[in-house]
């Protein structure tokens, strides 16, 4: 059975670095990354939908990821495809397809750094599922700084709009399951090779979106066909930096750190799609890195407070 070691070049250096800074100071770089690749794809997949259905877009997604980790299978002769906890690899796969069709459609229907902020509700859930399925002690601090992640969202979003509409419900329905996602691959990542738990979404989504994407079908235009490689390798890239940062620190301090997202969203709304940040938004931002920085700081601070 497969089961994770760090014997691969890059997962020899992450094993260094999370051994000399620490393994929430490297899972905290690795959400940074994972925070532009993501916005990346979704600046792509934003572009995408206004010719192609949700459908498609993720199944010549799934099918790019798939085709870039081929090579990998082919050299491990199928091993990597082997996990010790295959069922929860397939409650991945279920979970993920929920996720990614939520989010692809809020991207289509509600500014970049709207859509993400709507995800990011998600975030109290993770500290709350991390206490509880991991015993990770998350302690008032931690607890503050996820409510200050949650207040810039807040502010964000503003709740005095009339913006409540099938996109912001689809959105929140994905916020909730990408938690439980998220408490998933945490699990994954003390058995199973990030290669293998990138696998199984590759191939999982590509199956599930076959038969919607044949009857929503569009021809795929030249100009579309770089856009199309944009989403397929910011999404590897970006699922690769997600699954090594939980792998390496703490799902409470991750989860909280992620809210960095939507700076990037920000940035990449305002310089692809013209959206310019209200002062909501800004005000919203500055709280975001506020609770990252005491996220990621939580132990120093704790330490220092009980001087």
């Amino acid at each position: 059975m497969a089961s994770y070691d760090a014997t691969g070049y890059l997962p020899r250096i992450l094993e260094k670095f999370s051994a000399r800074y620490g393994g929430n100071v490297v899972g905290a770089v690795l959400v940074v990354l994972s925070s532009f690749t993501l916005a990346a794809m979704l600046a792509a997949a934003k572009d995408l939908s206004a010719s192609y259905s949700v459908w498609q877009i993720v199944l010549i997604r799934s099918l790019g990821v798939g085709f870039m980790l081929t090579p990998v299978i082919l050299r491990s002769r199928g091993s990597v495809l082997i996990s010790n906890r295959f069922s929860l690899q397939v409650l991945r796969v279920c979970l993920g397809f929920i996720v990614i069709i939520s989010m692809f459609h809020a991207v289509a229907h509600l500014p970049l750094a709207v859509a993400s902020a709507i995800s990011f509700s998600r975030a109290i859930f993770v500290v709350g599922l991390a206490a509880v399925i991991f015993g990770e002690k998350v302690g008032v601090i931690g607890w503050f700084a996820a409510a200050i992640g949650l207040a810039g969202v807040t502010v964000m979003l503003d709740p005095t709009a009339d913006a409540l509409n099938d996109a912001t419900l689809i959105a929140a329905v994905g916020a909730f399951t990408n938690a439980c996602v998220v408490m998933v691959i945490k699990k994954l990542t003390t058995t199973d090779a990030t290669v293998t738990i990138m696998c199984y979404p590759a191939i999982g989504l590509t199956v599930l979106c076959i038969i919607p994407s044949i009857l929503t079908w569009q021809p795929i235009t030249w100009d579309a066909a770089p856009v199309f490689g944009v989403l397929m390798i910011a999404s590897i890239l970006s699922n690769w930096c997600f699954i090594n940062s939980y792998r390496h620190g703490e799902a409470s301090i991750m989860g909280t750190i992620e809210y960095f997202r939507l700076v990037a969203a920000a940035l990449f709304g305002f310089i692809i799609f013209d959206e310019i940040p209200t002062l909501d938004a800004l005000a919203g931002i500055s709280l975001i890195i506020a609770a990252s920085f005491i996220a990621v700081r939580r132990d120093q601070i704790r330490a220092r407070l009980m001087r």
